[in-house]
């Protein structure tokens, strides 16, 4: 087959050595122009309904990259049989979340001799979204005999890791699995994702610029890129990535939205006042402790310590200052003294940075939506309660689309969030007061 194709008919119609060579060139025509992507959906709408026997593989990836599963299903399930078939029923019935499946279907794809790497790989990841951890951990260890340094398995070792809480660990294992694939779009996605939830988001900023790099884009790296620069003051960046993604999925419900917002602060007033206070704060932290009455002992000790400035003190902890040779309880009160004065205490910083990390505990890797409750309620969306524009967009950053998402929060979880203040807590509470259901409690 020649190395390019013009057309969606010579994409269909033609032959393909195997089925890797298809999947790249479905995937380059689905992803290389707006126009295409349009002519792809066109003839996938006009052919779904009743597939030719030998196109219905071609079929089932375009509707994978068009991210429809539902579609998926329809056309293989009468198709056809044969490992390209189960392994596509197999992704399509995991979007779906329909894993058990899923599971049965990686099964036939084995028997049929798929990539076993890639088959115990989705094996660990339907397990762990399923909430069994234990069998999740089992497979992943099979994983490791099979591929133990490949980016599959640092992967699906991150997700374990975060399902459990540890969220430094699996932003290691992404880190590990990103060196060894950089084009590993989910790795890539996944690291930028956690590493923006826990605070970095410089670095968070260059990873999902990387995302863009890898086809097909990833649609939530260009919306979540579009989000950092929206915090970040550069509205015309973000109105142009958002511009792309509805351009290419018109009916994108966080797209449309966070477009219309970045559209708002592109006409909004500056507030000056606001701005004011926000460099007045920072004046503050850069303050010097050498403008301070400090004892000999106090100003001593901060100097060993390499502490300059009252925003090196709330990066400090009492117990750490404490713990510092010559350093006790009446240089602590002067210096705590101080800090109130400014309307700033020991440890600021430190708590900040701990209730972001708290932040990146997502739903899904947490406990499930209490049970007995109507799944109908759980299933609504987040637009369907009509929040504020400014709580929506925090619960969306954060991946909540639905209340059985937010219900698996913590009131100091969403606290922490960048710009979710008491005002949307209230918010939030209140609309799922109506619905009978509240956040999750701290220790659960």
């Amino acid at each position: 087959m020649k190395q390019s194709v013009t057309t969606v008919e010579e994409l269909m119609t033609a032959g393909y050595e195997n089925y890797e060579q298809m999947y790249r060139a479905i995937q380059r025509y689905a992803s290389q122009s707006v126009s295409d992507h349009e002519r792809l959906t066109v003839y996938l709408n006009e052919h779904a309904a009743d597939p030719a026997a030998d196109q219905a593989v071609k079929l089932a990836l375009a509707a994978h990259f068009l991210e429809r599963p539902d579609l998926v299903i329809q056309i293989l399930k009468a198709g056809p049989e044969g490992r390209e078939k189960r392994w596509l029923l197999a992704i399509a019935y995991k979007e779906q979340k329909e894993y058990t499946k899923a599971l049965a279907d990686l099964e036939r794809a084995r028997a049929r001799g798929w990539d076993e790497a890639q088959i115990l790989a989705e094996t660990v990841e339907n397990h762990r979204r399923m909430g069994d951890v234990k069998t999740a951990h089992h497979d992943l260890g099979q994983l490791k005999k099979t591929a133990s340094d490949s980016a599959l398995y640092y992967y699906q070792a991150a997700g374990l890791a975060e399902a459990e809480g540890d969220i430094e660990q699996a932003l290691d294992h992404l880190q590990a699995a990103a060196d060894r694939n950089p084009d590993f779009l989910p790795a890539v996605f996944r690291l930028a994702f956690l590493t923006d939830l826990n605070g970095d988001e410089d670095r968070a900023l260059e990873l999902y610029k990387l995302c863009r790099r890898i086809n097909p884009v990833h649609v939530n790296a260009l919306i979540n890129l579009a989000v950092l620069y929206e915090d970040s003051g550069r509205y015309e960046q973000a109105e142009t990535l958002l511009e792309q993604v509805v351009a290419v999925h018109p009916n994108h419900p966080r797209a449309r939205l966070f477009l219309k917002d970045v559209q708002s602060s592109l006409y909004m007033f500056f507030d000056e006042e606001s701005e004011r206070k926000r460099d007045k704060f920072q004046q503050v932290l850069d303050m010097p402790i050498s403008d301070f009455e400090l004892s000999v002992r106090s100003r001593n000790c901060l100097k060993k310590m390499g502490i300059k400035t009252l925003g090196d003190l709330t990066r400090i902890t009492e117990a750490e200052l404490l713990s510092y040779k010559n350093f006790g309880e009446t240089s602590l009160n002067e210096i705590k003294a101080i800090m109130t004065t400014k309307g700033l205490r020991l440890g600021q910083a430190v708590e900040d940075k701990a209730a972001k990390k708290a932040a990146a505990l997502l739903p899904g890797s947490g406990p499930e939506a209490p049970a007995g409750i109507d799944q109908a309620l759980l299933a609504k969306t987040i637009d369907d309660l009509q929040f504020s524009v400014r709580s929506r967009k925090c619960l969306l950053k954060l991946n909540v689309n639905t209340v059985a998402d937010l219900v698996n929060y913590s009131e100091a979880q969403l606290m922490s969030v960048k710009n979710f203040g008491s005002v949307s807590l209230k918010e939030v509470k209140e609309k799922l007061a109506g619905l009978g259901l509240g956040l999750r409690d701290q220790e659960a």
